[in-house]
């Protein structure tokens, strides 16, 4: 049986309206394709989205503010009437161990017929895993991550400053203030994450025509930094480019103090959580921490996204105290959903269609949450290049205070991205 001539020219001439009448139609052509009951992740009216993020390991402290975050951008926006004013969002989370990449495999596989794409998959090893999946299965994901490397990544919606160019900022900055001719160390995690920050830490070593001298590095889950501590201390290092993740942090900096080093410390963005303000290592980390970090103080209410970020942390954590962790979460998810309307937009949601929708987007803003980021094409992205330098403060909201906002360095501006490693 023929297709009636109606339907032949409604799919034809108005694209978007086929997502609406395909189904109705019945046919079987490339619009039909991109209508929701034959798209994988989207039933009915539901897009399904997933997240690879850890729940139940040491990561979790940063993994739960995240999904909280995803999932109150998400309810917000299906509030709102949802993607194209029709589409309900729905977030399927899957836990992930930080220390076993495998795990996002794993959980990849399981989920992954399910969902139209990842937002986000936490870790700059879960992401190397999975992103031949990704790629073999034409899907994108939000990385909760800011490796340069992804800003080359067809598969990839990245977002934010990326950690070489937080810790390039937060080393010039402290080379302009004081530190211009002292001595420059790093001490890293022993992953892509860690690997990431030490290369900007080289990168602007050699800029301002110096080196770094020392460099320790330590797994995840490690329990004594005597050793690492020691080596620092003995190489009299003026500030350390550091890389860590909460649990760490709170041991390193903790064994800091008893030896008694005190180097300037120089954090990319992952290194610090709110919680650790209250534990006993905060008056050192107050006196000797900054994190460089593409972010607006949480409490800037001059930031259009601020408010609305916030009315959702109150409805969905518990205590309503600003997170970082949170607002990232919430830029993963809205990220997303710009990419899901622009695939709307133009009739086509299948995951071909979620692709081209990616390099169709200009600039993108969120609302001063994190900087603005130039999507298209991938081999012409533009991520944000200026970092805001935090100190550690307790009292202030989300536990940052300010030391210098969106410092630019020109060794960030010069910084070439390519494709990976």
């Amino acid at each position: 049986m023929h297709r009636p001539p109606l339907c032949a020219s409604m799919t034809r001439v108005v694209p978007t309206l086929a997502l609406l009448v395909a189904a109705a139609c019945g046919g079987k052509d490339k619009a039909s394709a991109g209508s929701a009951a034959a798209i994988p992740g989207i039933v009915g009216d539901t897009i399904s989205v997933g997240a690879l993020v850890p729940l139940s390991d040491n990561v979790a402290l940063i993994g739960k503010p995240i999904l909280a975050g995803v999932q109150g951008y998400f309810n917000q926006l299906n509030q709102k009437g949802g993607v194209a004013g029709k589409y309900k969002v729905k977030v399927i989370a899957e836990d992930i161990t930080y220390a076993n990449p495998s795990t996002s495999v794993q959980k990849f596989n399981k989920i992954k017929d399910q969902v139209v794409g990842f937002a986000p998959i936490l870790g700059t090893d879960h992401i190397n895993v999975t992103l031949p999946l990704l790629a073999e299965s034409n899907m994108l994901a939000v990385p909760s991550t800011f490796d340069a490397e992804w800003v080359r990544e067809p598969q990839l919606v990245p977002v934010g400053a990326p950690y070489q160019l937080q810790i390039i900022n937060g080393v010039d900055y402290w080379s302009a203030n004081g530190g211009k001719g002292k001595v420059l160390c790093a001490m890293v995690m022993a992953t892509g994450y860690g690997s990431a920050t030490l290369e900007g830490a080289e990168y602007v070593a050699k800029a301002l025509g110096t080196t770094v001298a020392v460099t320790t590095k330590f797994r995840p889950g490690d329990q004594d930094f005597v050793a690492p501590v020691t080596q620092l201390k003995n190489g009299k290092c003026d500030a350390v480019a550091f890389a860590s993740l909460p649990t760490e942090t709170a041991k390193i900096m903790g064994t800091a103090a008893q030896l008694g080093f005190k180097p300037r410390w120089i954090a990319s963005s992952p290194t610090w959580h709110m919680v650790l303000g209250k534990s006993p290592i905060a008056p050192y980390a107050k006196e000797h921490l900054w994190v460089s970090v593409d972010a607006a103080g949480l409490g800037d209410s001059t930031q259009s996204g601020i408010a609305p970020m916030m009315q959702a942390l109150k409805t969905e954590m518990p205590d309503g105290s600003p997170d970082l962790y949170f607002s990232a979460g919430y830029v993963f998810a809205q990220a997303f959903h710009v990419v899901l309307e622009e695939a709307a937009k133009q009739g086509d949601m299948t995951r071909a269609g979620l692709a081209k929708a990616l390099t169709s987007l200009g600039k993108v803003s969120f609302g001063g949450l994190l900087g603005d980021y130039m999507y298209g094409a991938v081999d012409t992205r533009e991520p944000p290049r200026a970092t805001t330098i935090f100190s550690i403060d307790p009292a202030a909201p989300g536990g940052f205070g300010m030391v210098a906002p969106n410092h630019q360095s020109p060794a960030a501006k010069d910084f070439v991205f390519t494709k990976k490693r």
